[in-house]
């Protein structure tokens, strides 16, 4: 592959986590619209990568168990994200208007969090001259991305159960 096309996707990480710090720190529409930018361009970088590993992995002839093994962790991310993404279009108006339970804010945090983790873990990870010139990496980093993908699925079916059964009518006392 060109040597340009992991700079693009490390750049859109780049972008993702500044489009996260953003979302972090401001409210209501600006910080949905924010948090919709970073997890897109987020799941596209991740994108790039799987091409990457599939490509690496058809050049190097390795079955197609090694190869789901080497691709399993961010296959994982990508799934949480777009369910993520998902969730966040089905109930936009109640996000923005602030018609849910204040314990979504704390879950959507932590979830924000685990996720910068990951993609830190990543990032550190793929931009070493093994993963550049192997495509593979290591068997204790892919566990954790994994242990971490898991974590961040908990807390994405928490978010899904607080958005769909724990709304409120908005009422505030004036």
């Amino acid at each position: 592959m060109n040597e340009l096309y992991p700079n693009i996707y490390k750049g859109f990480i780049l972008s993702s986590i500044v489009a996260f710090i953003l979302g972090f720190f401001s409210q209501n529409e600006l910080s949905f619209s924010s948090y919709i930018a970073g997890y897109c361009v987020l799941t596209l970088s991740i994108l790039m990568i799987l091409i990457s590993l599939l490509y690496k992995g058809t050049q190097q002839n390795q079955t197609l168990y090694n190869i789901l093994i080497m691709c399993g962790p961010f296959i994982l991310m990508v799934s949480v994200i777009v369910f993520i993404l998902v969730l966040m279009g089905t109930y936009k108006d109640i996000i923005i208007k602030e018609h849910i339970s204040k314990s979504y804010h704390s879950f959507s945090n932590i979830f924000i969090i685990l996720l910068l983790i990951q993609i830190y873990i990543v990032y550190t990870n793929i931009s070493t001259k093994n993963f550049e010139s192997t495509g593979n990496l290591s068997k204790l980093t892919s566990s954790i991305i994994t242990l971490i993908g898991v974590l961040t699925l908990i807390c994405s079916v928490i978010i899904f159960t607080i958005l769909k059964y724990f709304t409120t009518d908005g009422f505030t006392t004036y």
